[in-house]
């Protein structure tokens, strides 16, 4: 029962901790996902910012432009007095508008690199947090599981310990009483053969059940062979059926010889006319009377 329950109870922190690595793992592809579509969005700005700058730019160009073709007639009129003014100012219009493109352009670059390091910042420490909160729970796990492995171990040691205990005792115990056994043989054998008539007993006794000793180890040897040849037995069967009937054949004759014997010899012929055997002294004393039976009932005894 206490393997069982710690088996359950693994079992369950196992599915806890499954449970655990698939949420960490979700979270880190949702952040994963988050930071990649975040690090896709930047381009994007940046380059919708870019294009911005660049129509801005245009605008600047064509209206300076406009300024300038304005500025045509009142330029060639003031032409030869004016010319280094109007160059000047052009080249200075011409790097205020570079300067304004500029700072357009880096501000955007700017704030797409302070936004994507920001970006790395929080995933790292979103990272760190998942990471730590799936260590701390592992490690609670951990002690859930290895202290009923610890007091499962110890249980196991205890139940070792008074099992080891318990045997000792029964060892204890069945040495005694083989002890006592021996003890009560020694006594009984004492008392059954006393010492002084010890050795004439013995061979009394060893006389007595020696034929039983024979016929018991006759018995063994039979049942021996039988084992290792399975047609012994039928055949010893069939030798002491044969033997039976020959023992009761010559018993019979035998009987018949002895039953004979008493009675007294009687001289026997074959009777005349008939299948039968007859006494001759019956038929010497009167043929003539045999012979008119024999007319008068020929069917008579007949075989």
């Amino acid at each position: 029962m206490v393997i069982e329950e710690v088996m359950s109870f693994v079992m369950e922190k196992l599915k806890e901790a499954l449970l655990l690595m698939l949420n960490f793992g979700g979270q880190v592809l949702h952040m994963i996902m988050n930071f990649i579509g975040q690090l896709l969005m930047k381009p994007v700005n940046f380059v919708g910012q870019v294009l911005l700058s660049i129509k801005n730019f245009g605008l600047h160009v064509l209206l300076s432009l406009q300024k300038a073709f304005v500025q045509v007639p009142l330029a060639l009129k003031h032409l030869f007095g004016q010319v280094p003014l109007v160059i000047k100012n052009s080249i200075m219009q011409v790097l205020v508008t570079l300067k304004k493109i500029g700072e357009q352009v880096l501000k955007p670059l700017k704030n797409f690199g302070g936004q994507a390091l920001l970006a790395l910042k929080s995933f790292g420490l979103r990272a760190l947090a998942v990471l730590d909160n799936f260590t701390w729970q592992v490690k609670s796990l951990c002690g859930q599981v290895l202290v009923p492995l610890k007091n499962f171990g110890s249980q196991v040691l205890l139940a070792f310990k008074s099992f080891g205990l318990q045997v000792l005792v029964a060892l204890g115990n069945i040495t005694g009483q083989v002890k006592s056994l021996c003890g009560q043989i020694v006594d009984w054998f004492d008392e059954v053969f006393p010492p002084e008539t010890r050795l004439e007993k013995i061979n009394h006794w060893f006389h007595v059940a020696l034929p039983y000793i024979i016929i018991a180890l006759i018995l063994a040897l039979f049942i021996y062979c039988c084992y290792r040849d399975v047609g012994l037995l039928p055949r010893i069967l069939e030798g002491l059926k044969t033997v039976f009937f020959e023992l009761i054949k010559i018993m019979k004759l035998v009987f018949t010889c002895c039953w004979r014997s008493k009675e007294p010899i009687v001289k026997m012929m074959k009777a005349p006319g008939r299948n039968i055997i007859i006494p001759r002294s019956s038929f010497e004393i009167n043929p003539r009377l045999y012979f008119i039976k024999l007319r008068a009932y020929p069917g008579d005894m007949l075989v």
